[in-house]
């Protein structure tokens, strides 16, 4: 999967400074972002120290976002957080949601005392998880952070559902979006999720292509640093 996230990306990005003439390049680069946003998500479940889990993204984003901006940003756009910021900032969501759960399940929310379940509970931790999340997504709208609460609705997806429940929510997300202004072409993303709930052997397969992890955790920096002094240079 990583291989496929990589290529895609790569291929999107050099439609945009290269090749804006050939949308087809920004078709197959709408399964990028659903890869890596999956990505995340079995990472956060696999990881055997988040703060590192987290450090090493934080590091990533700061690094890749000169970049983001002289490569993939028009000279009269403002700033914009790139896409490793977001994926960051939902990252920290999954923690709270799962910290909020843990923790609310322990003590009744209204006298503190040892819960021992119940609707109640149940209904206090839903409502904590929900208001975590929707101030996740407040935070992605209010600041300019590329794809905004689009790309953390999708990791919740990833997290709390699988097959055709996921597949489902992916697509009223993106005719959600789509009222609200995304390209038409962005429901090419649901082919990703479509490959991800419906075939996990073909993902595993490309999966079997393996990739260093040096160049895994560099890529997104490096190819965006490589695109911005293409870029720069073609401007004179």
């Amino acid at each position: 999967m990583q291989f496929l996230a990589m290529l895609t990306m790569l291929i999107d990005h050099l439609g945009i400074v290269l090749f804006p003439e050939t949308p087809w390049l920004r078709h197959i680069g709408r399964l990028a972002m659903p890869l890596y946003a999956y990505a995340l998500v079995l990472g956060y479940g696999r990881t055997r120290s988040f703060r590192r889990y987290a450090l090493r993204l934080a590091a990533i984003a700061v690094l890749s976002q000169l970049p983001y901006q002289y490569a993939l940003m028009e000279p009269d756009e403002s700033f914009e957080f790139n896409v490793v910021f977001t994926l960051l900032v939902s990252l920290a969501v999954l923690r709270l949601v799962d910290l909020s759960i843990s923790s609310t399940s322990a003590r009744d929310p209204r006298t503190g005392a040892i819960a021992h379940g119940g609707s109640h509970g149940t209904a206090w931790r839903l409502m904590t998880a929900a208001g975590i999340a929707a101030s996740g997504c407040l935070l992605l709208e209010l600041l300019p952070f590329d794809y905004g609460a689009y790309l953390l609705l999708l990791v919740l997806i990833y997290r709390c559902t699988a097959g055709q429940v996921a597949t489902a929510l992916h697509f009223f997300l993106n005719a959600l979006y789509l009222l609200l202004g995304f390209p038409p072409y962005q429901m090419y993303s649901l082919l990703a999720t479509l490959l991800i709930a419906h075939a996990p052997k073909a993902l595993d397969a490309i999966g079997r292509i393996r990739i260093p992890r040096w160049l895994w955790l560099s890529f997104y920096p490096a190819h965006l640093a490589v695109l911005a002094a293409i870029r720069l240079l073609a401007a004179g």
